[in-house]
């Protein structure tokens, strides 16, 4: 038992043997083992060891999830705060920002600079025990945050040494080359964590992969080029689930190129983490396709639109919001087999422009990121103010529970709260 290591620590506790004093405190609830620590020293030396920690988490996988997101304090100070889904926070870590200078080429002089104060922090919508974050303006460098410690590394800027080596022969300027995707996960055997980089370089789209953890960082990888189509302009038509990078595919492009469609709608591409790979195009619900035909008035354009993904407990989900009318969820329960089952047919008010399915828990409510739809339209759903609303369809009722500056950052931080 792990607790006699920490005997000597629990021992001043009285007369209860620390063995018996851990198992106690295990059964409580985080939030409230946070408080106990005020009781003595022993008590948060003890609840604060990373075995208790781990035993703790462990034990309570039902526990609801954290919530990260990006803040801008009076003073233009921006950081990560860790929140509970009442919008509670935490603990906030500042972070350390940047400052760019331009300078005359000619002259060398310094001819005005930009900092982060008059940027904003855009968290990526992952689900791990480490928070990936960039800026909105300084958006092609990524940091990577380990809220229990505090620590933050970013990852490489450059490309890796098969494609630098690339644009040197070509030549190709490389600030001509964008960087368009970012995904990040943890591989389910190694427990690795990686990221995934698309880019376009010349008049084409280039793979790139990294390992890294909370301390170090390793060099960009050259992988297989993506398949063509994915969809890589909308932060929402991109997922990670259990490991498995996932994209819409822009079926309309095959339409507009060749005459018919040779995409199906819906049709998702999938990217393995760990084998480093692609897995080929699976295609989508067949019901999607069926919905054109029965909608006369629908274009292929305009569904695509509507389409987004999700990842609802553990479950890849295309989403088709029907605005106004109808959300569906489509899980994809068979990979193997391709097969989607439509759980979900939510109702009217719920199917609002610009808003996306974000966390689902276990007594089946629903929470959405969204924006207000002016607000929405005139920032083109990319950025600007929003919220996080719960909806709960054992009643059919919508509740408001945090206030977002952006509601399109925001990630579900995984680690436990007595780690903070």
């Amino acid at each position: 038992m792990f607790s006699s290591k920490l005997r000597p620590a629990a021992s001043s506790s009285g007369d209860l043997p620390a063995d018996a004093l851990c198992e106690v405190l295990l059964l409580l609830p985080a939030k409230e083992l946070c408080r106990l620590r005020a009781v003595c020293p022993a008590w948060r030396a003890l609840t604060s060891d990373p075995l208790f920690v781990a035993a703790h988490k462990s034990r309570h996988r039902t526990a609801l999830p954290l919530l990260a997101m990006g803040y801008c304090d009076g003073s233009g100070v921006n950081g990560v705060a860790i929140s509970d889904l009442s919008g509670n926070v935490v603990r906030r870590i500042p972070s350390t920002g940047y400052e760019v200078v331009r300078v005359n080429i000619a002259s060398g002089d310094a001819i005005g600079r930009f900092t982060s104060k008059d940027d904003s922090i855009c968290v990526v919508r992952t689900r791990l025990d480490l928070v990936c974050f960039n800026w909105n303006f300084f958006s092609g460098s990524f940091w990577v945050l380990n809220p229990a410690t505090g620590a933050t590394i970013d990852l490489p800027l450059g490309f890796s040494e098969e494609i630098a080596h690339e644009l040197e022969v070509n030549p190709i300027k490389e600030y001509s080359c964008r960087r368009e995707l970012f995904a990040f996960g943890q591989v389910s055997s190694s427990k690795e964590y990686k990221a995934l980089r698309i880019s376009r370089v010349d008049d084409r789209k280039v793979c790139e992969v990294i390992t890294f953890d909370d301390t170090n960082h390793g060099s960009w990888r050259r992988k297989q080029d993506p398949p063509s189509h994915i969809c890589t302009s909308h932060r929402m038509r991109s997922v990670v689930v259990d490991g498995v990078v996932y994209f819409l595919m822009e079926f309309c492009y095959s339409n507009y190129e060749t005459g018919v469609i040779t995409i199906e709608p819906g049709s998702v591409a999938s990217f393995n983490l760990d084998t480093e790979e692609w897995t080929g195009v699976l295609r989508g619900p067949e019901q999607l396709e069926r919905f054109l035909q029965e909608n006369r008035g629908y274009t292929y354009s305009g569904l695509e639109r509507e389409l987004s993904l999700a990842e609802l407990n553990g479950c890849l989900v295309v989403v088709h919001n029907i605005y106004d009318i109808s959300m569906d969820l489509w899980f994809l329960t068979d990979f193997e087999k391709g097969l989607w089952v439509k759980k979900y047919s939510l109702p009217s008010h719920v199917a609002r422009l610009f808003w996306y399915p974000f966390l689902m828990l276990d007594d089946g409510r629903i929470f959405f990121s969204g924006m207000d739809c002016l607000e929405g339209i005139l920032s083109g759903g990319e950025q600007g103010e929003g919220f996080l609303q719960c909806y709960d369809p054992r009643n059919g009722t919508c509740t408001d529970e945090v206030k977002l500056r952006d509601p399109r950052s925001i990630g579900i931080y995984t680690g436990s709260l007595l780690s903070l």
